[in-house]
């Protein structure tokens, strides 16, 4: 019993780690493997379900079993996860090879995910895209937020001071007016123009007084103050 349990885990352990980049198949071939995984994972789970309900005592304790259970749930999980991914990128070769254009949502989403994964150069360079394309969109605000960021995360703090202006200069609607003036702030900050950065944390406090960005404002006010006065 106890070898079974390691070959179906390692099985699991096997599947999770066994998928190939979208990039190196044709999308017929990403297409069948995507739903021979969904297949697979399906029949995990019904394994799962078989496992706790053979569990014999005698020969893996309650620990054990709740571990394993873990272990396989998170194995699911990172498998459901990858055939998502996969999925995603057949759509997407689909289109390309159609001639068709990403949606809003997805080209914002390809411009984060290079965010997410420290390509701030390619991030940046998407997002400005999106804007230039899609002006008008409801995520217009936070990929002008996210150029400033991507900027921020290089340490270029005046490049990033203009980024993150044209937030409240183009979207001044947006909730995100407070977050990108406290990043402008810290900017200042960092490049020593400590002046500028005291001018709109306070800024920060009296037009948005009840907002987190104005308890971290009010902090660095306050810690200015206190170095000042030695």
């Amino acid at each position: 019993m106890k070898y079974g349990y390691f070959i179906f885990f390692a099985a699991v352990a096997f599947l999770a780690s066994g998928c190939m980049p979208a990039q190196s198949k044709d999308v017929s071939e990403l297409r069948g493997e995507v739903a021979q995984m969904q297949i697979q994972l399906k029949e995990l789970q019904a394994n799962h379900a078989d496992l706790y309900a053979r569990a014999d005592t005698a020969f893996v304790t309650l620990d054990v079993l709740n571990a394993s259970i873990h272990d396989l749930q998170s194995k699911n999980s990172a498998l459901a996860q990858k055939v998502q991914e996969l999925d995603g990128a057949v759509r997407k070769k689909d289109r390309s090879e159609r001639g068709d254009a990403l949606l809003p949502s997805e080209a914002y989403q390809s411009a984060y995910s290079d965010y997410s994964m420290g390509k701030y150069d390619l991030a940046y360079s998407g997002f400005q895209k999106f804007i230039e394309k899609y002006p008008d969109s409801e995520l217009a605000a936070q990929a002008q937020f996210y150029m400033g960021e991507s900027l921020y995360s290089q340490s270029k703090w005046k490049e990033a001071v203009a980024e993150y202006q044209k937030v409240e200069l183009k979207y001044k609607k947006s909730d995100l007016v407070a977050a990108a003036r406290l990043k402008m702030a810290l900017s200042y900050d960092m490049t020593g123009d400590k002046s500028q950065a005291m001018d709109i944390f306070g800024s920060i406090v009296k037009d948005f007084p009840q907002s987190s960005e104005a308890f971290t404002a009010k902090e660095k006010i306050r810690i200015y103050n206190n170095a000042q006065k030695k």
